[in-house]
């Protein structure tokens, strides 16, 4: 017995301990962090209006990134909206600020989650709407956007033309978080990154939380 443990424990078997919930809002605090940081020196972000759904985590993270944000630029337009059907998306987000910020992912189910980004991007192409757009690394990571750009040729022609879509990308073997400028597809609606335009070291403890997620 303590031979197949022993082996186990080589072989990499052997799981780490899932996060609690208290941990999963650590670990949306130094991601919210980065982010706020990302908008306000690296994408330079006059405003961002946040987009989330309504589950604790997002919230958690929506938070943190909103913090931070402001601590660099404490004049800065923002809005925050909590969604919780894809119609939600005509009926509270204003789309008036110059940036919109995508965080979905949390505790919502990815079938949920890819209804709400679609129900923001429709909306987003119905008014053509020319800001930036800031990609959350799981809502990048679920395929959300492409999903919505391969199910909806107006939504796949609106971003395809669009040069100011970005993401938030984790790369957990090299610890690093990345800022990408991202792009769809005109023809397949496939999510492709155009470019890394930089990234960050993430520290030990922020690095540890992210991989015991996984």
């Amino acid at each position: 017995m303590r031979l197949i443990v022993f082996l186990m424990l080589v072989l990499g078997f052997v799981q780490a301990q899932p996060l609690t919930l208290g941990e999963q809002y650590l670990l949306r605090g130094y991601t919210g962090n980065a982010m706020g940081k990302i908008w306000a020196s690296a994408l330079r972000f006059e405003g961002v209006e946040v987009l989330t759904n309504s589950s604790s985590i997002c919230a958690s993270l929506s938070g943190a990134a909103i913090a931070s944000y402001l601590e660099a630029r404490p004049n800065a337009q923002l809005a925050s909206v909590a969604l919780s059907t894809p119609e939600d998306a005509l009926r509270l987000v204003s789309f008036r600020q110059p940036a919109l910020a995508l965080i979905f992912g949390g505790q919502t189910d990815a079938a949920t989650n890819n209804a709400l980004v679609k129900g923001v991007l429709a909306e987003a192409a119905q008014r053509n709407y020319g800001g930036a757009i800031f990609i959350h690394v799981r809502t990048w990571g679920l395929g959300s956007v492409g999903q919505a750009a391969k199910e909806d040729a107006s939504i796949r022609r609106y971003l395809s033309a669009k040069n100011n879509l970005f993401a938030v990308l984790v790369d957990g073997n090299a610890g690093e978080v990345r800022v990408a400028q991202v792009r769809i597809n005109a023809s397949s609606g496939d999510q492709e990154v155009a470019q890394v335009l930089g990234s960050q070291k993430m520290g030990e403890a922020w690095l540890a939380l992210f991989r015991r997620s996984l």
